[in-house]
């Protein structure tokens, strides 16, 4: 297995100081060991819901279609496309 270098903690989480009474070892770094990479299965894929269907397009209105409160109706009656 291979070990990579990394800082020591303290139980409470902390980074770990160095001690000087001792010059040949430094205590704030630990060499931990590193899990070599296998091959991995691959993982199934994940089916996914179906797109939704888009609504149909709205049909357009023919210019007599218009409401008779609107105010399109009224400038057709004045323009006189359609008979009120």
């Amino acid at each position: 297995m291979a070990t990579k270098k990394t800082r020591a903690r303290t139980g409470k989480g902390r980074y770990r100081g160095d001690d000087p009474s001792t010059p040949n070892k430094n205590e704030a770094w630990v060499e931990k060991p590193v899990k070599t990479a296998s091959a991995k299965k691959k993982a199934p894929a994940v089916k996914t819901a179906p797109a939704k269907k888009k609504a149909p397009a709205k049909k357009r209105l023919s210019p007599s279609a218009a409401p008779p409160w609107s105010a399109a109706y009224k400038a057709m009656v004045l323009r006189g496309e359609i008979k009120e």
